[in-house]
């Protein structure tokens, strides 16, 4: 964890500890200066021993001199970590939040009684990255045949555990789980999670916005495709408004005003909570041109906002949401901007037909109360 912003992995996280604490657990955590801030911030009760001096200034991961820096970091935790590890008692149960090889190597070698892991996201094959062949493989390769490597290294130790269990958040993910000789009974799957509280749509909020947009600049999210449906719709539709969240306003906004869109997209940046959930009950429809994705929870609170999501038909989507997104044959970029257009028609007429549907069912089996309750059930098995 780095800097003062939570990625989705981190909201996560965060929830089930605070889980684990109203079930009377007793936290520790072994992490940086940026995880005490979070702490603190989010008010979880917690011991921390710290393994770094200080917390990092910004590092750009897209560039190979700070993945190099990152990765010099992660292994300066993991020797701090690995020194400090007999803190973790033999009673105790050790849960490792990510996938990746720093996290997940104490686990194993701690004398935990009980070992957890979650797998957020499935690694591209080796084929994929020499084929390049998935989205979010770059040209060099570097950064996908690193997160292969560590994913497959961290599932293949973890196998080896006794008394473990695995949550995968994703139900595609499970056939490579038994494949590997994980039991059924040792791996369960864990929902992204949503907060439905503040995710009930309001009829009585006016649409300010056609199209909402949350999240960053990167290769696999189709952003040379949000532009040009956004370009298209502006052109089209009167009076068309759309606001994009997160922190792309230095790399976005020039590609906005070459295709005269300046005028019509707000961007906000990075927005407290109410503020996001706010704008989603003020939109019509969210666009994900990603190329490819795990199962992303913003989706998750599109849909329980209300909002009517049009995507490509990525492989990933209909386990997760269950036909209740519009899609489009994946990166059509012609057939993405029709679905657009034709949703915010009908949507702006008051058609129903265009909007999520089965919604109870999707927040009842994705509320944070049920993912806490999932999370929970696995923690105490011996």
């Amino acid at each position: 964890m780095y800097g003062t912003h939570l990625a989705g992995g981190d909201v996560h996280f965060f929830e089930m500890a605070r889980a684990a604490v109203a079930d009377g657990w007793t936290l520790h955590f072994f992490g940086g200066h940026a995880l005490q801030h979070h702490l603190r911030k989010e008010g979880i009760p917690a011991e921390i021993t710290l393994t770094d001096a200080a917390m990092l200034p910004p590092i750009n991961a897209e560039s190979l001199g700070g993945q190099l820096r990152l990765l010099w970091d992660y292994f300066k935790r993991l020797c701090v970590t690995l020194h400090l590890l007999w803190k973790i008692q033999p009673e105790d149960v050790a849960y490792a939040v990510t996938d990746y090889w720093f996290d997940v190597w104490p686990v194993l070698f701690s004398q935990a009684r009980r070992k957890l892991m979650i797998w957020h996201m499935q690694a591209p094959t080796l084929m994929q990255v020499l084929r390049r062949s998935r989205a979010d493989v770059d040209a060099k390769r570097l950064a996908s045949l690193y997160f292969w490597a560590s994913q497959n290294i961290s599932l293949g130790l973890f196998r080896f555990c006794r008394n473990k269990h695995l949550y995968y958040i994703n139900p595609v993910m499970l056939p490579e789980l038994l494949r590997l000789g994980f039991e059924r009974q040792e791996v369960s799957h864990l929902s992204f999670g949503v907060d439905i509280s503040h995710g009930a749509p309001e009829t009585n909020v006016g649409k300010k916005y056609d199209v909402v947009w949350i999240g960053r600049i990167h290769r696999q999210k189709g952003i040379e495709d949000l532009v040009a449906t956004l370009s298209h719709l502006a052109k089209v539709l009167p009076g068309f408004r759309a606001v994009i969240m997160g922190k792309v306003r230095e790399e976005l906004q020039p590609q906005l005003a070459a295709a005269s869109l300046i005028e019509c997209v707000d961007l906000p940046g990075f927005v407290a909570d109410d503020q996001k959930w706010q704008l989603f009950h003020q939109s019509r429809v969210f666009l994900m041109p990603s190329r490819f994705e795990g199962a992303p929870r913003v989706i998750g609170e599109a849909l329980v906002s209300g909002v009517s999501v049009v995507a490509y038909a990525v492989d990933n989507y209909e386990p997760v949401y269950a036909g209740r997104l519009l899609t489009v044959p994946c990166f059509d970029l012609e057939a993405f901007k029709s679905k657009a257009e034709e949703t915010i028609r009908a949507l702006r007429e008051g058609s129903k037909e265009y909007g999520p549907t089965r919604l109870e069912e999707f927040r009842r089996a994705n509320s944070w109360m049920a993912t806490r309750e999932r999370f929970l059930m696995a923690i105490d098995r011996r």
